[in-house]
């Protein structure tokens, strides 16, 4: 089982840190941008009162503001990292098994001396591990842009929530992608069929928000029960 481990960390861990490196850089970004964006608060919110209802919610501008550097950070970063983080979390789950059998490695996997549970507990361990690190590295980046940019006062233990809650999210996407991929041939069309799935349930979150008449959607998607919003 250790050695699947290290071999599957060996094989993501490029893709780990594109997918960590990128959105990292993107809060660091927006991190950087808040100063000067906040400077501009009387016509911040005078455009924040212009937008529909249903948009301010879907952003979650009935509830926070955006003068406020964790209210800019949940409305600009925290949803990319929840959203894009689940893409990557359900490719990866949804392909850890199904590429063994692409890469017709499968019968001499089961050759060697390891049992069926060992192979996936090998493989569950280690997206478990690469998407905590996922998570740390863009964790650590976004901690660090608070720190050193001019943001003002904020509260480190909500930041401290906005940091850890999509690694739940993560989580639950790549383990149904890993629960789907039972029921595809193939990696690829495991793959394409959980960032359908993804964008899917996003899109369940935002007509909820937009309208009252599908409500209900809000508690399909795992996106509004991660505060995505």
């Amino acid at each position: 089982m250790t050695n699947i481990f290290f071999r599957e960390l060996k094989a993501n861990y490029r893709a780990l840190l594109v997918w960590a490196l990128t959105l990292a850089l993107l809060n660091l970004l927006m991190m950087y941008v808040y100063p000067a964006f906040a400077a501009e608060t009387e016509e911040l919110e005078s455009l924040v009162r212009m937008l529909p209802e249903g948009m301010l919610k879907v952003f979650g501008l009935d509830k926070i503001s955006l003068v406020d550097p964790l209210g800019f950070y949940a409305t600009k970063a925290y949803f990319m990292v929840t959203l894009f983080g689940s893409i990557f979390a359900v490719v990866l789950g949804s392909t850890i098994l199904l590429k063994e059998e692409d890469e017709k490695t499968v019968e001499y996997l089961l050759a060697r001396p390891v049992t069926r549970n060992q192979v996936l507990t090998g493989k569950v361990l280690t997206f478990s591990v690469l998407l905590l690190v996922f998570n740390v590295i863009i964790g650590l980046v976004t901690y660090g842009a608070f720190e050193v940019f001019d943001v003002g006062t904020y509260s480190r233990s909500v930041l401290a929530y906005l940091l850890a809650a999509p690694l739940f999210a993560h989580f639950t996407f790549a383990s149904l992608g890993l629960l789907g991929s039972l029921f595809f041939p193939r990696r690829k069309s495991a793959s394409s069929a959980g960032i359908g799935f993804v964008i899917v349930l996003y899109f369940f979150y935002v007509l909820a928000s937009l309208t009252k008449k599908v409500e209900f959607f809000r508690y399909l998607s795992p996106f509004y029960i991660y505060g995505c919003r």
